[in-house]
């Protein structure tokens, strides 16, 4: 997939958390790196978790915006660096409901606060959004599991995590996190929840003429592509259609897809290969065209073919091996936030 660009304060707080974002341009459409270059960095403890509060005003449009404060005062104003050697978690108020386990999606507002600094990294609050987080996503930092199992929807809790379980020695410069640099976080857990397995739903006839397709869910859709010529535009069809939550640009989507070539119908990709669900904020530049276009206005639990143009998919992707193709993906919508 294409690198996300910074455009939506929906896709900072989506992907700040995780080890990687998506590929480079030019990689296939489901490529990620590993978090392999986070090393584990060591720093001595300064600092109690029991001194950290939070304090709630209102911005200019009327909505609660947390900050953390240190014995009383601003959080940068405290006796800085705040460092933790271990992840330690203080529940400020507890929820009830289903309990999260590592098989769950999480969903969260957050307020994330560079320890070293004092100075505010990211925040879901100003914008009143919230983000989803897949506790089985490998690319979670380390810490991100370690907070949520166990909690409940309406838990509030204030966190701090260091080095080793966050970024490690790569830190993330861009956000002016360094290597030592302690993460305190207050997160307000908003819903826990199953995420579908597979597409649900009534099935659709498609039109004549697109590829045929064969899928049972839990191995790579199989996909007879027509001895004709490709379609010229975006084709959006559904053939299965969920009955869950209609998308929208900027939702965070979780989905299984297989990706074909239309030329000679053989399969470059699909996250059925690799056994885990792709996470991707749909609407928001972090993929191809073909898939932003082409997922908004569907609904979770279905499932749905895309044949995408090469202008719409890597067209513009210099010396790619798909640059000339029109692209067949066969993708099940299985949550969205």
């Amino acid at each position: 997939m294409r690198a996300p660009r910074t455009r939506l304060l929906g896709a900072a707080t989506a992907t700040i958390l995780l080890l990687s974002a998506c590929g480079s341009e030019g990689e296939d459409p489901a490529a990620q790196t590993t978090g392999d270059d986070a090393v584990a960095t060591s720093v001595a403890p300064r600092g109690d978790l029991a001194d950290l509060a939070v304090e709630t005003s209102e911005n200019d449009e009327g909505v609660a915006v947390p900050s953390i404060t240190w014995s009383g005062s601003p959080f940068a104003e405290g006796d800085l660096p705040f460092a933790t050697a271990e992840t330690e978690v203080r529940e400020l108020a507890a929820g009830e409901g289903e309990e999260a386990t590592d098989q769950h999606h999480v969903v969260v507002k957050y307020l994330l606060v560079n320890g070293t600094t004092g100075e505010e990294v990211v925040s879901s609050f100003p914008t009143d959004e919230t983000v989803l987080f897949d506790l089985t996503n490998t690319n979670l930092l380390p810490a991100i599991p370690a907070m949520l199992v166990g909690t409940q929807p309406g838990d509030k809790l204030l966190a701090a995590v260091p080095p080793a379980e966050g970024f490690g020695a790569s830190g993330q410069p861009d956000r002016g996190i360094g290597a030592n640099d302690t993460l305190v976080f207050y997160i307000e857990v908003v819903d826990v929840h199953t995420p579908l397995a597979q597409a649900e739903g009534e099935p659709v006839e498609p039109e004549e003429g697109l590829p045929e397709v064969e899928a049972d869910g839990t191995t790579p859709a199989q996909v007879t592509v027509p001895d004709t010529d490709p379609p010229t535009e975006l084709v959006a069809q559904p053939l299965v259609e969920g009955a869950g939550k209609e998308v929208e640009a900027g939702d965070q989507l979780t989905v299984h897809y297989t990706g074909v070539r239309w030329s000679d119908g053989s399969q470059f990709d699909s996250s059925l290969d690799r056994g885990q669900p792709f996470p991707v904020q749909i609407g928001a530049g972090q993929v191809i065209q073909g898939w932003d276009q082409g997922l908004v206005g569907q609904t979770v639990g279905s499932r749905v073919l895309l044949v995408i143009p090469p202008e719409l998919g890597y067209g513009a992707s210099e010396g790619h091996e798909l640059q000339e193709e029109t692209l067949v993906f066969v993708v099940d919508i299985l949550d969205a936030d």
